[in-house]
């Protein structure tokens, strides 16, 4: 999922009418000419950008006629729920907010961890990490940031203040167990036993003013929150837009990302466009200036137009399907090895990803610490996946629903029509994101089509959550007390070498076990205006646009 939605009871999910479909005679052909069909019926829907930018609609949203010329306009492809940084577990959110509120830690362009608010950390026996604050930073009241600031953003995330609703990211910091004030610009984070990957898992979290927290709520926070970022919130009008200005006092940004000063642009204007047709209309009408998540089929659209661009990056986002191993028929583990060898996953990488996807051999990407490249690179074995489904009983295969998303449909359509060869007969059934979600998570799925981010880039980030026997999102009831105890030991080693072979051990067990099967990373694509400079799409899915400015 590419949002994680947390905190929500779950729901009896039902699925989305025409809930099957046979991928016998779904051909690259096919799947091109739907998607672009869907890019030509959105050209003809009107678009409040364009509203936006005329003067009768400067008039009535009383948005400065400077604000909206000096601004980059950005189609995201998915709303936002609130602006409040330690209640979501949504990429979308994150990228926003980013741009209002600063954290202690960023990442630059090559995803190295730099100081940000805080100036330098040092460990002090394993469980107490010191960190230096950067003097003279104002939030967006004027008002001073300091070291309460840091204390009542992190007791609030692990749930130290009484009467506060807990914050789905909790799981995010680790085991933090309190924050102290040293002075004024100095804080101890402390933590329940060794974690080497603390300052890692900073970057996930962003600073909130105490002062103004206690002010306003919660609730009003969630809707008009304050940073210390390079952009002030004008307006949110959920659905429809969130308009941020720049802030002409703003500290300057990490000295590790230059240029440090105030924002290159007056402001920026974010408008939720879910669907990816409608971004890439809204690009080629010049109505946004950067369009994010390109369909790999309509990439090479985007090559043809005059005015923008391609961006591409590799993604840190894990394509793949899960096996439910509480439930036959791949609670029988050569059923599940099976799985791997029945799918060939070259012609759908090639032709229904265009090449714009990675087929890996496990869940980890490439570019993640301690990934094992000794791992075999997937590819299809008929006759090993029919061997493997008569040992287990399955002689003549089986049939079987395969869940996904409406955004999966057409990949899974492919995914089923590689697998009928070896026997396994499937038919796609589509779900709302947050039913599908829900049920997942109480393992009602026998076998799905999902995808889970890594952008921390570390193991600890993906594998304890999903593959634990106790993982927050293991939606597959997998469990294997080695592996436990392999997570548990490398998540507290503070010896990098021994959390590298810890967790190639982890890959190998999970390469034997297959709990799932075909995984893949798609690119990062984003289509970018030619009037946009200094912008490029990350492995992250970030949207820092600090350094970005537009030609005039």
């Amino acid at each position: 999922m590419r949002e994680e939605n947390q905190g929500n009871e779950p729901r009896i999910a039902k699925p989305l009418a025409g809930i099957t479909s046979s991928a016998a005679s779904f051909t690259r052909r096919s799947f091109l000419k739907e998607s672009l069909r869907a890019a030509a019926l959105a050209t003809l829907a009107p678009s409040a950008l364009s509203l936006l930018a005329s003067g009768c609609a400067r008039r009535q949203t009383g948005l400065s006629r400077a604000l909206v010329q000096g601004s980059l306009r950005v189609g995201l492809d998915a709303d936002v729920e609130t602006l409040d940084p330690a209640m979501h577990r949504s990429r979308t959110v994150e990228a926003v907010v980013r741009n209002i509120c600063d954290g202690l830690v960023a990442r630059d362009l090559q995803m190295q961890y730099v100081p940000q608010l805080a100036v330098s950390w040092s460990v002090e026996g394993d469980t107490r990490w010191i960190f230096k604050l950067r003097e003279g930073v104002r939030f967006h009241t004027g008002e001073p940031f300091t070291a309460e600031d840091v204390k009542f953003t992190i007791d609030r995330v692990i749930g130290a203040i009484e009467g506060l609703a807990p914050s789905p990211r909790k799981d995010l910091l680790g085991p933090i167990t309190g924050v102290e004030v040293i002075d004024e610009h100095t804080v101890a984070i402390i933590t329940d036993g060794p974690y080497p990957i603390l300052h890692k898992k900073l970057v996930f979290q962003e600073i909130c003013p105490k002062a103004y927290f206690e002010r306003v709520g919660a609730e009003e926070f969630a809707r008009k929150p304050v940073g210390t970022g390079p952009f002030s919130l004008v307006e949110w009008r959920p659905g429809e837009r969130i308009v941020l200005e720049r802030f002409e006092d703003y500290y300057g940004g990490s000295p590790d990302i230059p240029p440090v000063g105030t924002a290159k642009m007056r402001g920026v204007l974010f408008r939720p466009l879910e669907e990816a047709a409608t971004r890439l209309a809204s690009l080629e009408a010049k109505e946004v200036d950067v369009a994010v998540n390109i369909p790999p089929d309509q990439a090479e659209h985007i090559g043809r137009l005059s005015h923008a661009r391609l961006s591409v990056a590799q993604g840190t986002r894990t394509h793949f399907i899960g096996l439910n191993c509480t439930r036959k028929p791949f609670s029988d583990r050569r059923v599940r090895e099976a799985m791997c060898f029945a799918i060939d996953p070259k012609p759908i990488v090639e032709q229904y990803l265009l090449g714009r996807a990675q087929a890996l051999p496990g869940i980890l990407v490439p570019m993640a610490f301690g990934y094992d490249d000794s791992l075999p690179q997937p590819r299809q074995d008929l006759a090993r996946a029919k061997g493997l489904l008569k040992e287990a009983g399955y002689p003549q295969g089986f049939d079987i629903t395969l869940d996904c998303e409406a955004t999966d449909k057409r990949i899974a359509e492919a995914i089923t029509g590689s697998m009928r060869a070896a026997g396994v007969r499937a038919e796609v059934r589509v779900w709302k994101k947050d039913n599908l979600l829900n049920q997942m998570r109480q393992q009602q799925r026998d076998m799905f089509l999902t995808s889970w981010g890594n952008s921390s880039l570390d193991p600890s980030g993906i594998l304890p959550v999903l593959f634990r026997s106790e993982g927050y999102s293991n939606y597959f009831g997998f469990q294997n007390a080695e592996l436990d105890r392999l997570l548990e030991e490398a998540d507290r080693s503070m010896e990098a070498e021994t959390r590298r072979q810890k967790y190639i051990e982890v890959q190998r067990i999970l390469h034997r076990e297959a709990p799932t099967c075909f995984h893949f990373a798609l690119e990062e694509l984003y289509g970018v205006s030619d009037r946009v400079e200094n912008f490029e799409a990350r492995p992250d899915g970030m949207l820092p646009m600090h350094d970005v400015s537009l030609r005039t």
